[in-house]
């Protein structure tokens, strides 16, 4: 299972909520100071050793993402040496079923592809509600328009899109607020599409937010103008903003 994400999507509650179906998400997952993100820590070591190969510079959360730069990225895979990636694999698949999520597959993923076999994944595309994940950026002090956030999180989707239709590969779409606010039939519909049979007790184990409402509201809204106002000459792609 591989959850493709353009980040802040509230992604690290569906991989902790999936893993409770048995999925695997490595001998140790990536902690933030505030949350488990469920990041397989080899996985994110290696993403970002891929990154440093293939002489990605830029910075993947604040400058725009295009499908020209993620297969201009992927095409320079030739001129690296695979065998750790493939290896890691190796040592991968005797956890089966296991489950990835790590935005930095956004880059990686035409890679991956190279060596795991698709036809064996099931793919979901995670996204959020574009006022939600603005709100949630400047809170986290990734200063962005609404215009940035919207073309940054369009940009990402669509290249992952764009991946799995040129794989023939089938995914699962969902926003992060499907799973807030119509969380019953966002089980069944998961439930369905892994085999699964994952209960409302599950979901309220791994996420401690209510229910049937957005996990920002107003007053977080008004954090966030602040915090936009207060550093707007630091806003990411001041270019296009």
């Amino acid at each position: 299972m591989i959850i493709l994400t353009h980040g802040w999507t509230g992604s690290s509650a569906f991989t902790a909520l999936i893993s409770r179906a048995g999925y695997w998400p490595g001998d140790s997952t990536v902690a933030k100071v505030d949350y488990d993100t469920f990041e397989n820590t080899e996985l994110v070591a290696l993403n970002k050793q891929l990154m440093k190969d293939i002489g990605y510079q830029g910075d993947s959360e604040r400058e725009l993402i295009s499908e020209a730069l993620v297969s201009e990225l992927a095409n320079r895979a030739d001129r690296i040496d695979l065998q750790p990636y493939q290896s890691f694999i190796h040592r991968l698949n005797q956890h089966q079923p296991w489950i990835w999520k790590d935005p930095r597959l956004t880059f990686t993923i035409r890679i991956w592809a190279q060596l795991l076999d698709l036809n064996q994944i099931a793919f979901i595309i995670l996204t959020r509600d574009e006022e939600q994940s603005w709100i949630t950026s400047n809170q986290r002090r990734h200063i962005q328009s609404r215009t940035f956030t919207r073309h940054y999180n369009q940009g990402v989707t669509e290249t992952l899109k764009h991946f799995l239709h040129e794989n023939e590969q089938p995914y699962l779409a969902f926003q992060f607020e499907d799973l807030q606010l119509k969380p019953e039939q966002t089980l069944e519909a998961l439930n369905q599409f892994l085999d699964a049979s994952l209960t409302m007790d599950d979901l309220k184990a791994v996420y401690s937010k209510p229910l049937y409402e957005k996990s920002k509201g107003f007053r977080d809204k008004l954090e966030a103008l602040a915090i936009y106002l207060k550093n707007y000459r630091l806003r990411d792609g001041r270019q296009t903003s």
